[in-house]
């Protein structure tokens, strides 16, 4: 039998902030095909450090009850348990309830995320994906398969090649969200949508044309459950020339000027939110 390994770049025991109002444990998984300039997860972007699903699977059912997993044997992973094991403990009294996929981009290992989820759902953990929207035919996947209860999809500028190339630095992408986000409302899977707004980008014109989109798109599709946008403070990441970030006072003017007539919340972050409806 073929051996699954994920290229693991690291795990959140336990996070409030992927999933607001939830305790999930955050993966994240390794690779990404786009090199936006401010990453942050820039360390994820590539390279290896792939270890066994099975490990991964064992690490994982511990968290959700808080326990520290020994192993059988002195030779075994220290992660590792017999599956039924885990399932048993994490039926009882879990300490998360919900499992998250980020990355770099998770889509890009396609077979671990599906397994990672149908995982959780054994654990009966709520699943959440964090994406770009990079691969939308993988994502329509997952979500004919009832495998995510939420998306958490980046538009990182106005869906048109020229703005999408300067915020990725990759070619050919924003037709390839806008299938994913198309996607996602058409299947009426819980849905936020996270813009992160730098000093240079997007434009205050490109965040109002997301905000047109998004609602012509819900007036399409009637049974979508777009929740709200999210504009995000971009800050520098680690070891980047220091910029100073669009306040978030401007974020709240922002929000402000846009949510008096969309059709769903916006959300300025990271630390204070402002809401309309």
């Amino acid at each position: 039998m073929k051996e699954i390994t994920v290229n693991l770049g690291g795990i959140v025991p336990l996070s409030t902030v992927d999933w607001p109002g939830r305790a999930a444990i955050v993966l994240f998984l390794r690779g990404c095909p786009l090199r936006c300039p401010h990453c942050h997860n820039f360390a994820l972007q590539s390279g290896d450090s792939s270890v066994n699903l099975h490990s991964v699977a064992s690490k994982i059912a511990s968290l959700v009850k808080g326990e520290t997993i020994v192993a059988r044997e002195p030779s075994q992973n220290s992660w590792q348990i017999d599956l039924d094991e885990a399932a048993e403990r994490a039926s009882n009294k879990p300490f998360v309830d919900a499992l998250v996929l980020s990355g770099g981009e998770p889509l890009m290992q396609s077979e671990p995320a599906e397994r990672l989820f149908r995982l959780a759902r054994s654990l009966q953990l709520c699943t959440g994906l964090e994406t770009s929207g990079c691969y939308p035919e993988r994502l329509r996947r997952l979500l004919e398969r009832d495998l995510v209860d939420k998306v958490f999809l980046d538009i990182k500028a106005a869906l048109q090649d020229q703005s999408y190339e300067k915020a990725t630095g990759f070619v050919g992408v924003a037709a390839r969200v806008r299938e994913s986000l198309m996607i996602c409302m058409e299947r009426g899977v819980p849905l936020e949508v996270r813009t992160t707004v730098f000093p240079e980008m997007p434009a205050a014109s490109e965040l109002v044309e997301i905000t047109c989109m998004l609602s012509e798109l819900k007036n399409m599709y009637p049974r979508s459950c777009l929740e709200r946008l999210v504009l995000q403070q971009g800050l520098p990441r680690e070891g980047e020339e220091r910029f100073e970030p669009v306040s978030r006072a401007r974020l709240q003017e922002i929000a402000r000027s846009i949510g008096g007539w969309i059709l769903v919340g916006v959300k300025a972050k990271p630390d204070n939110f402002f809401e309309t409806r």
